[in-house]
């Protein structure tokens, strides 16, 4: 006789351990965080997005004053006579200040809210036409600062007439791609007429 153990009923049947969830609780967690991330990313590109076409928007307003100012100071140039000012504008060069009937704040007329929209702008400044990419046209405004004839000492014993030097503000404003980006630029310009 062979000696075999005694038979035994061992049938192991393997129950699951009690699961508590711990993984499925850290999966979503992650997804969480990994939503967050993404959701900032996007937030993110959306800013740096509008910051690009904001920066773009002011660089077109800028070269629309900059177009502007730069036709002014032309048209000045090839007057060969001194112009004639007015308080309307209406020759082309403002008179000192005429663009301003309120003297008693001390806002110059550029300052002025009342002067900043489109429309005033229409009503009282010369358009440069031919600018492309930007809302409306840009437009400026010329006005005769002051005159000067003193000064002029090289002129003295040559037997040259001393010629009057007259200054010019020249105030140019253009717009953007929208209306929303506005630049106002200014210059002094300086010339001697016959």
């Amino acid at each position: 006789m062979s000696h075999l153990p005694p038979p035994t009923a061992i049938t192991s049947v393997c129950l699951p351990a009690r699961q508590r969830g711990a993984i499925l609780i850290f999966c979503l967690v992650f997804l969480l965080v990994l939503t967050m991330m993404g959701v900032s990313s996007m937030e993110s590109a959306v800013l740096e997005e509008r910051m690009a076409g904001n920066l773009q928007d002011q660089n077109a307003a800028f070269q629309a004053a900059e177009t502007s100012l730069q036709t002014a100071e032309n048209w000045l140039l090839e007057q060969r006579f001194w112009p004639e000012t007015s308080a309307d504008g209406s020759t082309t060069v403002w008179e000192r200040d005429a663009a301003d009937p309120d003297d008693t704040d001390s806002l110059h007329w550029w300052q002025d809210a009342d002067r900043d929209d489109d429309e005033w702008w229409e009503d009282n400044a010369i358009a440069v036409a031919g600018v492309e990419g930007v809302a409306t046209e840009p437009r400026y405004i010329i006005e005769e600062l002051s005159e000067i004839s003193t000064g002029q000492s090289i002129a003295i014993g040559t037997g040259q007439e001393s010629r009057v030097r007259v200054f010019h503000r020249v105030t140019a404003r253009g717009t953007g791609v929208g209306d929303t980006a506005v630049v106002q630029l200014q210059s002094t310009f300086v010339k001697s007429y016959e």
